[in-house]
C-alpha cells in the first residue's frame, strides 16, 4: 500500500476509534452511575426501614398501660433486632432499664416532648439513644443495622454520620485515591427522628473500564476503515486501469497514425517514380525511335511497383511478431545497379550524382535482398534530402584515391557539387556498405538519438525511416551506424556477415 494512503487510513482509524471509544466510555460511565445510584438508594431504604422500625417499637412501648420491666423485655426484642444494645424508661422520674441511665436523658425527654417525636442522644460514633416523649429509650448500635453481606454488591464505601466522626458501614474499596472516575452520593435516612446522612463513594478504577467493548470497537473500526480503504483503492485501481487502457488506446491510435504516415512516406518515393515513368512513357509512345526509352520507363515502373509491394510487406512484418527473413548470399554489384537504375533519373533532376565503388567484387554479404534494398534506398533518399536542403558548397579539388566512406571530392567541371557515394568493402568477417554525402552532416545533439522511433530533424519527417532500417539490419544479424565526416558530410554504414565461401 502507498505509505501516504496507509498513514491516511491509520489517521482515519484513530479518529474513528477515539470518537467511538469516547462514546463507549461515556455510556459505560452513565450505566455505572445509574447502577451506583440505584444501589445507594437501596442501601438508604434498608437503613431507613430499620430507623422507622425503631420509632415503631417506641410507639408500641409508649402505648402499653402496664409495660413489662425493661430487663425482661429486652431479651425478647434483641434476637429480632440485633442492633439494640439497651432498653429503659423513667417511670415516676426514676430510671428503669437493662443498662445504666444515659447522661442527659431528662433533657432529651423534655426535648422530645416539646417536638412531639423521638430525638437522638448520641453516645459515641457508632451508638446512640433514641428517646421518645414517653421517656422510653432504645440504645442502638448503627454497625448492626444492616449486615454488609445484605448490601448491594455494586456499593464500595458507605459511611453514616451519627456523631462527630463518620461511621464506616462498608469498606470494599478502602484505597479510593488511585486513578479512575469517582462516584459520590449523599442521602439522609427516611426517618424524622434519625435523619442521619448516608455517604456512598465509589471509584471507577481501570479494572472497571470497558476494555472489552473498546477492543471490539477497535477491531470493528479497523475492519471498517480497512474495508473502506480497500474499496476506495479498488475503485481507484479500476479508474487507473481504465485511464491506462484509454491512454494505451490513444497511444496505439497515435502509433497507427504515425505508422500510416511512415508507410505513406515510404511509398511516396516509388509511387512518384512510377507516375513520372508512366507519364514519360505516354509522351514517347507516338515516337517509334523512343520505343527503347518507353520500355525502360515501363520496366522502371514495374520495379518501383514491386518495391512498393515489398515495402508494405516489410512494414507489416515490422509491427507483427518478428519472424527471421530468408537470407542468402547477395551480389553487391547487382544491388547497386538496381539502385542506380531506379534512383539516378530522379537524383539527376535534383542535380545529385550517385556513384558506386566495390573494393571487393567477389565478396558476398549474407542477408535479405528486399530488406537490404529498402535500407539502401532509405539511406540514399536521406542523403539526397540533406543535399537538397543544404546550400551548394564551392568546388573542391579532385581526389580519385579517397578511401570508402569519405565524401567524394567534387570535380571542377561537374555540373553540380552535390554527390552521394555508395561503397562496398570487406572488413574482417563482414561486408560493409557505406552511403556518404558531402552535405552539412548530422547535428551533434541529434546523432545519439538518430535511430529512435519518431525522432527526426526534418520538419516533414516522421522519424520512422532510420528506426525501420535499424530493425531490418538487426533482423539480418547486421548493424546500422552513422557518423559525421570531415570537413563536412555524413556517412551511414550497414554491416552484414559474409556468406560462407565468399571470396
Amino acid at each position: 500500500m502507498n505509505p501516504l494512503l496507509r498513514h491516511r487510513a491509520l489517521f482515519y482509524w484513530l479518529v474513528l476509534f477515539l470518537v467511538g471509544a469516547l462514546w463507549i466510555g461515556r455510556q459505560n460511565y452513565v450505566d455505572q452511575y445509574d447502577r451506583f445510584f440505584q444501589d445507594t438508594s437501596i442501601a438508604q431504604r434498608m437503613l431507613s426501614q430499620k430507623a422507622v422500625q425503631h420509632e415503631a417499637v417506641l410507639a408500641t412501648l409508649s402505648a402499653l398501660s402496664h409495660p413489662p420491666a425493661p430487663e425482661r423485655l429486652f431479651p425478647s426484642l434483641q434476637p429480632a433486632m440485633p442492633q439494640l444494645q439497651g432498653l429503659g424508661y423513667l417511670p415516676g422520674g426514676a430510671w428503669a432499664g437493662s443498662t445504666d441511665e444515659p447522661p442527659g436523658l431528662a433533657t432529651a425527654v423534655a426535648q422530645a416532648r416539646s417536638l412531639g417525636r423521638p430525638v437522638v442522644l448520641p453516645r459515641d460514633a457508632a451508638r446512640y439513644w433514641l428517646v421518645a416523649p414517653s421517656s422510653w429509650s432504645l440504645l442502638v448500635d448503627a454497625r448492626d443495622l444492616v449486615a454488609p453481606a445484605d448490601l448491594p454488591a455494586g456499593l464500595a464505601n458507605l459511611t453514616l454520620a451519627i456523631g462527630q466522626a463518620p461511621l464506616t458501614l462498608l469498606a470494599r474499596q478502602p484505597d479510593a485515591t488511585g486513578p479512575g472516575w469517582p462516584l459520590a452520593l449523599s442521602k439522609p435516612l427516611g426517618a424524622a427522628s434519625q435523619p442521619f446522612m448516608l455517604h456512598s463513594l465509589r471509584t471507577l478504577t481501570p479494572a472497571s473500564w470497558p476494555w472489552l467493548p473498546w477492543l471490539l470497537w477497535g477491531l470493528t473500526s479497523a475492519l471498517l476503515v480497512a474495508g473502506v480503504t480497500a474499496t476506495r483503492r479498488s475503485r481507484a485501481d479500476a479508474r487507473r486501469q481504465q485511464e491506462q487502457a484509454r491512454l494505451a488506446a490513444m497511444a496505439r491510435l497515435s502509433t497507427l497514425g504515425e505508422m500510416a504516415a511512415g508507410i505513406a512516406h515510404e511509398l511516396n518515393q516509388p509511387l512518384t517514380a512510377i507516375l513520372a515513368q508512366t507519364r514519360a512513357a505516354q509522351r514517347l509512345l507516338d515516337d517509334e525511335d523512343e520505343r527503347p526509352a518507353v520500355r525502360h520507363a515501363l520496366l522502371a515502373s514495374a520495379e518501383q511497383a514491386k518495391r512498393a509491394a515489398d515495402i508494405i510487406s516489410r512494414m507489416r512484418a515490422l509491427v507483427q511478431p518478428r519472424v527471421p527473413g530468408r537470407r542468402e548470399a547477395l551480389d553487391p554489384d547487382a544491388l547497386a545497379a538496381s539502385l542506380q537504375f531506379l534512383r539516378e533519373p530522379e537524383l539527376a533532376r535534383q542535380g545529385i550524382r550517385l556513384t558506386w565503388r566495390n573494393a571487393n567484387p567477389g565478396a558476398r554479404p549474407l542477408g535479405d535482398r528486399v530488406a537490404l534494398e529498402q535500407i539502401l534506398h532509405n539511406l540514399v533518399q536521406n542523403a539526397a534530402d540533406a543535399l537538397v536542403a543544404a546550400p551548394i558548397s564551392p568546388p573542391a579539388p579532385p581526389g580519385a584515391n579517397a578511401p570508402p566512406g569519405t565524401p567524394l571530392p567534387l570535380r571542377a567541371d561537374a555540373p553540380s557539387q552535390r554527390e552521394i557515394s555508395l561503397d562496398g568493402c570487406v572488413q574482417g568477417d563482414a561486408y560493409v556498405f557505406s552511403v556518404s554525402d558531402n552535405g552539412p552532416g548530422i547535428p551533434a545533439d541529434a546523432l545519439p538519438r538518430l535511430f529512435t522511433p519518431f525522432y527526426t530533424t526534418r520538419e516533414q519527417g516522421m522519424g520512422l525511416g532510420l528506426a525501420l532500417c535499424e530493425t531490418l539490419a538487426g533482423a539480418m544479424d547486421g548493424r546500422l551506424a552513422a557518423r559525421n565526416l570531415q570537413p563536412s558530410g555524413a556517412c551511414f554504414t550497414v554491416t552484414l556477415p559474409l556468406a560462407k565461401g565468399a571470396a
